[in-house]
């Protein structure tokens, strides 16, 4: 047996860093209780809890469930004379040797398994230790950079753990506070990648549930889900936050990269040849990339344009550039003519001032919750019937409504005597359209943007406005400002956008 009375130093510090009372601390005295086995041990702790009373949620035996680390021992507080409470540690001469050289003096040797330690022995791979030392070079192997290796190894040694099951008895060591993504990861990455959902103790649970010791944890899996970025900030494992910042850099790749690929096909297309990523490879180093998705991601990025890769394939290639800039301005942006040979017109302009007149008499929008002798206005980012919505009142300029989604709200977080609770009052058989904006990313071919008018003009939208936000050489992002009939409206046409060969990316603007 060993004892150790903590000193007043470490008395002072443990009392203000876990914000404690002196009669709240339990390990001022503490006993170490060697013993010759395993069976010894349990014996032991009998023979503590028969003679003094336990202190509840204060016993981990760390024998049956060993840590990472290999570390094993039994942990207990009991109430012992003059109710003070005092820590126990039992272990065996073995156990004992490897809390206090670490896993270098392990005495469970095998012949057959494992690495030499400098002795003729060789470690174990079964034990804890080895497997804990193997996922950590697995981290360093498969990290971006030195930082988030070392967070997420400090993540994993400083903090308690969790034990939890598979369905088939599997057990699994999480740090506490760990959720039911942690343990997908923990179980294997493609598991984690794949999680949707998870079921714990046989109940459905939310996948941000905190893990309890003991329980069972089943995942339930999709092939076609990719981890969520804000999944990042749910997850306590280094492990996990790693590998979803992999799938999500993956998944922004793979996006640019079919992006890219479209727009290197529509290229090999203008100049009569076949497009395959075959002929990219050996170009690699002249452009300095070092594979075939990288060149396609840097296209898709706007890194690299495709007159540039065009170059690199054929060295003979010249781009054909349009030079007479009134031809240009006649023809319209992307060379936008319809199939009578007219210049395109942006639909919408013409009803919308030939309705000024009616709107001007009754000068009301179909919105329930306000005052008629205010003015009341859509914000920029506009709103639809279907969306919950809420009237802001601008001092001097009247009631302007917003979407509930829109990020221009949290402006007026601290003012919630200007929000007003307001409703939809759509007349059936009066419709009429409303404001809504998006974002559409095209590639840069002739065409695309009357493509994209005439997917508009199919689905009974109108174009109010359009401009071009970012312009590349191979693609452009605009923002347009659309008239739509409702909701589910504005749904349909962003789905059949989204479908259209012209259109990498399209989606809704909120603020």
């Amino acid at each position: 047996m060993k004892s150790r009375q903590k000193k007043p130093w470490s008395v002072f510090r443990k009392m203000e860093t876990k914000a404690l009372s002196f009669e709240q601390l339990s390990d001022i005295f503490g006993f170490r209780v060697v013993v010759g086995s395993v069976e010894d041990c349990y014996r032991a702790l009998g023979a503590i809890h028969t003679t003094w009373s336990m202190v509840p949620g204060r016993f981990k035996d760390y024998i049956s469930t060993p840590k990472q680390n290999d570390y094993r021992s039994i942990h207990t507080t009991i109430v012992g004379p003059s109710s003070q409470r005092v820590e126990l540690q039992i272990r065996t001469k073995e156990m004992n040797t490897v809390a206090e050289y670490g896993v270098a003096a392990h005495s469970i040797y095998k012949d057959s398994a494992g690495k030499t330690n400098g002795t003729g022995h060789q470690i174990s791979k079964e034990t804890n230790a080895y497997g804990w030392l193997r996922r950590t070079i697995e981290q360093l192997a498969e990290g971006d950079n030195p930082e988030d290796f070392l967070e997420n190894t400090r993540l994993e040694l400083f903090q308690d753990q969790v034990f939890c099951f598979t369905p088939k008895g599997r057990l699994i060591a999480l740090p506490r506070g760990a959720t039911p993504i942690d343990f997908a990861y923990a179980v294997h990455t493609d598991v984690g990648d794949q999680c949707v959902g998870s079921k714990v103790n046989g109940r459905i649970m939310p996948l941000m549930t905190e893990l309890k010791n003991g329980d069972e944890v089943e995942i339930i899996r999709s092939k076609a889900q990719v981890p969520p970025a804000a999944w990042e900030s749910i997850v306590v494992t280094g492990k996990a936050r790693a590998a979803i910042r992999r799938a999500t850099k993956n998944a922004i790749r793979k996006q640019y990269s079919g992006l890219g690929a479209r727009i290197l096909e529509r290229a090999f297309e203008r100049t009569g040849k076949v497009y395959s990523k075959e002929s990219l490879k050996p170009v690699l180093p002249r452009l300095a990339r070092k594979d075939v998705e990288d060149v396609l991601a840097s296209v898709g990025r706007g890194e690299l344009s495709s007159s540039d890769v065009m170059k690199a394939v054929f060295p003979d290639y010249k781009e054909e550039r349009i030079t007479q800039a009134p031809k240009a301005r006649e023809e319209g942006w992307f060379n936008l003519r319809n199939a009578a040979g007219m210049l395109f017109q942006i639909p919408g302009r013409a009803a919308r001032k030939e309705k000024q007149e009616d709107k001007d008499k009754s000068d009301a929008l179909p919105i329930r919750g306000v005052r008629g002798d205010l003015p009341v206005r859509f914000a920029p980012e506009g709103a639809v019937p279907g969306d919950r919505i809420v009237g802001i009142m601008q001092p001097g300029s009247g009631i302007t409504i917003y979407p509930i989604q829109s990020p221009s709200l949290t402006a007026f977080d601290d003012q919630p005597e200007r929000w007003i609770d307001v409703r939809w009052d759509i007349d059936e058989s009066n419709k009429e359209r409303f404001p809504a904006r998006v974002s559409v990313t095209a590639i840069n071919a002739p065409g695309s943007l009357a493509e994209i008018a005439q997917v508009v003009a199919a689905n009974d939208a109108n174009i109010h406005t359009l401009s071009m936000i970012r312009t590349a050489p191979d693609f452009t992002e605009m923002l347009i400002d659309l008239e739509v009939w409702d909701l589910k409206h504005l749904n349909r046409l962003l789905s059949q956008l989204k479908a259209n060969s012209a259109v990498s990316d399209v989606r809704r603007v909120n603020g």
